[in-house]
């Protein structure tokens, strides 16, 4: 009888460990299939005190030609700043500001920059929401939007080696599912 019960305790102990193993393997797979999360690191802080306007600055921008098939790059100045970030978020609204000469907008209407900043030689773009709900083109109207703003930001930031577009502060899969928006742009690839 006392084996009968060791017999029964054994298999309880290992009805148990199996289950647990089977938990486990579950929840590692879980895991591994989830979608990996833009994790976005803390917004630099700055002091008012601590920028400097430094007078104009001449920046480069990019809008869409004519018809609509390459980049036409424009030339225009902006208030400078030394801080980063501030001046990463003159570039970019001159990009939303839209051509008043050559070139076209590549950006949806309505398109506004909620915030900039840079981290670890990334730019950081958070748009508002019409980036992507104002985008109604194929891959060629999305290759221009990205290439505009990876350009534009590169061309002037010349420590930017990536730039993470966001949306409403969150990553976005795609605008319209042509390109990767999950992980940050390589400026290399997108010249």
């Amino acid at each position: 009888m006392g084996s009968s019960r060791h017999e029964t305790s054994k298999r309880r102990y290992l009805v148990l460990f199996v289950i647990v193993c089977l938990l486990a393997i579950v929840l590692i797979v879980a895991l591994s299939k989830r979608k990996p999360s833009v994790e976005k690191p803390a917004e630099p802080v700055t002091k008012p005190s601590e920028e400097v306007e430094v007078g104009t600055k001449a920046v480069l921008v990019y809008f869409g030609s004519e018809d609509g098939t390459e980049l036409v790059e424009v030339t225009r100045d902006i208030m400078a700043s030394s801080e980063p970030s501030t001046l990463l978020a003159s570039i970019v609204r001159e990009l939303i500001a839209g051509p008043s000469g050559k070139g076209i907008s590549t950006l949806p209407p309505g398109t506004q920059l909620r915030s900039a900043y840079i981290a670890e030689k990334t730019a950081y773009l958070d748009f508002s929401r019409e980036l992507t709900t104002g985008f109604t083109g194929g891959s060629t109207e999305e290759y221009m939007i990205l290439a505009s703003i990876v350009r534009t930001v590169s061309a002037n930031l010349a420590d930017i080696t990536r730039v993470q577009i966001l949306v409403e502060g969150s990553s976005v899969d795609s605008m319209g599912g042509h390109y990767d928006l999950t992980e940050p742009l390589s400026v290399f690839e997108w010249q």
